[in-house]
Order: C-alpha cells, then sequence, then structure tokens
C-alpha cells in the first residue's frame, strides 16, 4: 500500500470490509497514515457503519483509527427508492440516519454513487422490468425499451441531482452518466459505449459538477430538509464558517413548481439564482428538473 501511495495513489478502497478482522484494519490505517494524514481509506459497508456486526462483532470502522469512511449504501438505497415513487420519509429518514450516525468528517466524504458493480445499473433499476429473483438466463435476454430508457434518463437525472447535492462526495460508476444499462452482476460491468454515449446525460453530469465546485457550501455543510413530498424535495446545504448556503429544489414531479424566492432565501444577505427562472419573485423549476439558489448570511 505505501508502495502505490509513493507512485501517486491518494488511498484505498477496501472491498467487503467486514471480511476483515480488526487488527489488520488498525495496522493498515497506521501503514497507510504514515504517508500523510490526507490518505484517505474506504471500507465496503452495505449497512450502516456504526452498528455493523460480522462474525459476532461489533465493529469499530469509524471511531478513529480504522476507515475515515465508507461506501453510502443507505443514500444510494434512499436515492432510488425515492425517485422511483417511494414514500418521501424513506428518502428523509435514510439520509438522516446516517447523518445523525455517523461523525461528521465521515459524513463529509461519504462515497455517493447510484451503481456499483455488485448491483444493477440505476438506470435500470429505475426504469427497468423488476428483476426480483429472475436469474442471469433471464437478465441477459431483457433490456429498456425505447420508451423505458427514455424515462429512465429523466428519472436518472433527478436521482443524480441528490446524488451530487446531499452530503458526501458524488462517485460515478463509469458510464453511469454515458446512459449504460444492465442488471446485474455480470450484465452491470459492460464496457463503456464509445461512440454511443448519451450526450445529453452526460452534459448535464458536468453541470452538476460544475454548479458543486462554485460553492464551498457542499464540501461540509450540514443538511437540512425544508420540504419534501412524492412530487418534490427541498432541502438546504448551510456552512456557517463560511457564512454561506444553497437550496436545491428537486422536482421530480409531470407539473412545474413555483416557490417564492423570498421564503427560500429568509434571512440571507444576498442570493445568486444559480439554476431556475424566477417571475414575479416565484422561483420555478420545471418537470423532472431542479433548481438552486446560493446565498450569502
Amino acid at each position: 500500500m505505501q508502495k502505490w501511495i509513493d507512485l501517486g495513489a491518494a488511498g484505498w478502497r477496501l472491498d467487503v470490509a467486514d471480511e476483515l478482522p480488526d487488527e489488520f484494519i488498525d495496522n493498515l490505517n497506521k501503514s497507510v497514515k504514515s504517508k500523510g494524514g490526507d490518505k484517505v481509506i474506504y471500507g465496503e459497508v452495505w449497512e450502516d457503519a456504526t452498528n455493523k456486526e460480522s462474525y459476532g462483532v461489533r465493529r469499530r470502522y469509524l471511531i478513529g483509527g480504522q476507515l475515515d469512511s465508507v461506501m453510502n449504501y443507505p443514500f444510494k438505497e434512499a436515492i432510488l427508492n425515492y425517485i422511483k415513487g417511494g414514500d418521501p420519509r424513506i428518502l428523509t429518514d435514510g439520509v438522516m440516519t446516517i447523518v445523525d450516525h455517523y461523525p461528521k468528517p465521515s459524513v463529509d466524504v461519504l462515497m455517493n454513487f447510484l451503481s456499483t458493480h455488485d448491483t444493477e445499473r440505476a438506470i435500470t433499476r429505475l426504469a427497468g422490468d423488476d428483476v426480483g429473483w429472475n436469474g442471469r438466463e433471464w437478465q441477459s435476454q431483457h433490456e429498456l425499451t425505447y420508451e423505458q430508457y427514455a424515462y429512465g434518463i429523466v428519472l436518472m437525472k433527478c436521482a443524480m441531482v441528490l446524488q451530487f447535492f446531499l452530503p458526501g462526495v458524488p462517485c460515478v460508476y463509469y458510464a453511469d452518466e454515458a446512459g449504460k444499462e444492465g442488471y446485474k452482476d455480470p450484465f452491470n460491468r459492460g464496457t463503456y459505449p464509445w461512440g454511443a454515449e448519451n450526450g445529453d446525460l452526460i452534459a448535464f453530469t458536468r453541470e452538476l459538477g460544475r454548479i458543486r465546485r462554485a460553492n464551498g457550501v457542499f464540501a461540509k455543510g450540514t443538511i437540512r430538509f425544508i420540504d419534501v413530498t412524492g412530487e418534490y424535495a427541498v432541502f438546504e446545504r448551510e456552512d456557517k464558517a463560511l457564512g454561506e448556503k444553497a437550496v436545491i429544489i428537486l422536482n421530480r414531479s409531470k407539473k412545474k413548481l413555483s416557490r417564492a424566492v423570498s421564503a427560500l432565501t429568509e434571512g440571507a444577505a444576498s442570493y445568486e439564482i444559480v439554476r431556475g427562472i424566477v417571475t414575479d419573485g416565484m422561483l420555478g423549476t420545471e418537470p423532472f428538473d431542479y433548481s438552486v439558489i446560493f446565498a450569502k448570511l
């Protein structure tokens, strides 16, 4: 591990962290951190990492000296369930449970993804036929129809808004941003679609990245859900040290959403509409789209 850090690696993601004994992870941490405190160690943990047990042992991943953070499967499930039409409480409870349980430095660098090499591609999960208990033969013969794919791109955009603006760091599984589909392993591991990428989704992903990088509040800001229903989610990220906040509106419905700018920016010294159109003091968010406000406190 030290050799590859010396050659330029920034850190390590440990596969199946619950198969590694505590003593091993303790020593691994000492080895990696000897090359600098900024060298990061992630673990693959599918559940809440603060109450995870394996082989009858309560794990201590996030109490210091082991993992910096983990793969954020709880956020993934909360996001996909909500975007697919699930109970909005699944989103808010799923996110806030992790935020409440994890140390804040771990929350700030959570790996936020929508697909992995172990799960269905997000676009397939969102718009495809439910895989259920169907095996590889069934999965190999099922792809998204034209209508499913088009709808899947719309839903994928909504999911990526949450992926990029909730606490943590967006981690894009290769080709998710290009509209790659696929059921479970090995169908989720197909090659990148060179020459057949979905250019619209790639441009959308880049826009999310630009907006995220434009404001430091997304690095360490707290999260507060303002209003979440089955049709839309309004939440804010605030960093008191920076004296800034960002308000994000995700409209996952088929009708335009309007919110009063004054209510969204209450208490702010100044603000900027980064995305969205304001008419007569109302911020409009188009169907299956999002708006963003940056505000100085």
